[in-house]
């Protein structure tokens, strides 16, 4: 009940809908808890198996490739859907996708040579990629602007439970199915997903074309480089986002290098990692039920801004002044309950005071580039410091986090200030959410696939839900 909390039931919302609409959202609640669910199955498998396999210090170079492989995926993905309809991208996506988890079991039945794993790691980021563009593609074309913004927190709700149903079947299951069979439960849920969008497609009430907006291209990303480097506002905002994503990565880098020493078995490793995700998503979801909403109200982004960069400086510190597995894993485990709710719910609020081409474009410009960026920045920073400056100082990295995230402080104070001069008012109270119009609580269509799935605080924690765990 506590993921149905956070969606606020507005006053036009209706006593009774229509069957069909009911179908509408129940259908895509399950649809997304779905591609979620087999997602999360995939992620402890995959990161025990590279770490078991090739080691912690491989980390950064298949993290690179990741940052440079999913840009084209995805654009690839936007002029797929140019062609094609969705339910038809759901039917295609789905039957590869099965059919890849049944190379990967056939693979991971045998000794599988070593660059299986790389491609494996390479593997569950596209189809996180992808499933997830799908999944938001197929919602906004079946749903009006109206029905987005009524309906879509309940459905992101969808993404937490599966991601917490997901990590928990690898956690609780691993050891006695072992992971090979675990694909066999993803197909299961693949062949679901397309179920599940065959039954809304054809109960569900047809819309106008215009309700949906065009997918997000390369275009859109240029031109959101202009607007955002024109933009003192708006690079405090890139900045935001490059911060973290370096801070994130090093301490992802560190917190795995310790369970390689402390899980040497891979499917312990798994099942830790699995039981592990499944708290970080729990704490997630109430840390939005019980203080996003509250701090943003009272505070806005000023407060909500500052509180992730703290807590990482605290436990990148202590892990700095005793270099214990517990003090990189409280670190690690603040990051992933604080980043995808009350981080990512302050960090999308600064948009909304800003017009349409900055909300579209320049956050295309932001999630598909800069994101990336960070991700490729941290890679080589990594690399850098273990292979010449400090090979073995797995610990002393956490001076470089903490140099960045007094950066991140200071550009976190920029930002808000700049949301207070949007604003318009001395206060950094982010507009009700009944002040917005349906364009701004909607999803940033493929933005689900290209960065977070929702531009609202509801779905901040489903964000997070997607994308923060042990890589």
């Amino acid at each position: 009940m506590l993921f149905f909390l956070a969606v606020p039931l507005t006053s036009d919302q209706p006593t009774s809908d229509p069957p069909y609409d009911r179908v509408r959202v129940v259908g895509l609640f399950l649809f997304f808890l779905l591609v979620i669910a087999a997602f999360w199955i995939q992620k402890p498998i995959r990161t025990s198996r590279f770490l078991a396999a090739l080691g912690p210090q491989q980390l950064p170079w298949v993290k690179l490739g990741t940052a440079l492989l999913i840009l084209p995926v995805v654009l690839l993905y936007s002029k797929i859907t140019a062609r094609y309809r969705r339910e038809s991208i759901v039917y295609m996506c789905t039957a590869v996708f099965v059919a890849c988890s049944l190379l990967f079991w056939s693979l991971f039945t045998t000794k599988a040579a070593d660059w299986t794993h790389y491609v494996y790691f390479f593997y569950v980021d596209i189809f996180n990629s992808v499933m997830v563009a799908v999944f938001w593609s197929f919602a906004n074309d079946i749903s009006t602007p109206e029905q987005a913004r009524r309906d879509y927190g309940f459905i992101g709700a969808g993404g937490i439970i599966g991601g917490a149903v997901g990590s928990g079947v690898t956690g609780w299951t691993v050891e006695h199915l072992g992971m090979p069979n675990l694909l066999l439960i993803c197909i299961g849920l693949l062949i679901a997903v397309a179920a599940t969008a065959r039954v809304v497609a054809r109960r569900s009430a047809p819309q106008e074309a215009s309700a949906t907006r065009p997918e997000a291209s390369l275009s859109d990303a240029l031109a959101g480089a202009r607007l955002t480097l024109h933009s003192r506002y708006l690079i405090a905002i890139a900045l935001l986002v490059v911060s973290y994503e370096i801070v994130s990565n090093i301490i992802d880098y560190q917190f795995n290098t310790f369970v390689a020493q402390r899980y040497p078995d891979q499917q312990v490793m798994a099942s830790f990692i699995g039981r592990f995700s499944t708290a970080s998503i729990a704490a997630s979801a109430v840390v939005q039920v019980v203080l996003t909403t509250w701090i943003l109200r009272r505070w806005g982004p000023r407060v909500g801004l500052l509180i992730l960069p703290c807590a990482l400086a605290l436990g990148s510190g202590a892990f700095l002044l005793v270099p214990l597995f517990s003090a990189i894993a409280a670190a690690f485990f603040a990051d992933a309950t604080l980043s995808y709710s009350l981080n990512q719910a302050s960090k999308e609020v600064l948009y909304t005071p800003t017009d349409e081409a900055t909300k579209y474009q320049a956050k295309a410009f932001i999630d598909m580039f800069l994101m990336r960026f960070g991700k490729g920045l941290s890679a080589i920073m990594i690399l850098v410091w273990t292979a010449w400056l400090l090979p073995t100082g797995v610990q002393q990295l956490a001076i470089v986090s903490l140099v960045v995230i007094a950066g991140w402080l200071l550009v976190a104070r920029a930002a808000a200030r700049g949301f207070a001069q949007q604003t318009g008012s001395g206060s950094t109270e982010p507009r009700s959410t009944a002040a917005r119009s349906p364009a701004e609580t909607r999803d940033a269509e493929v933005g689900g696939a290209v960065g977070s799935p929702s531009s609202t605080p509801a779905l901040a924690t489903a964000g997070g839900a997607l994308r923060k765990q042990p890589d």
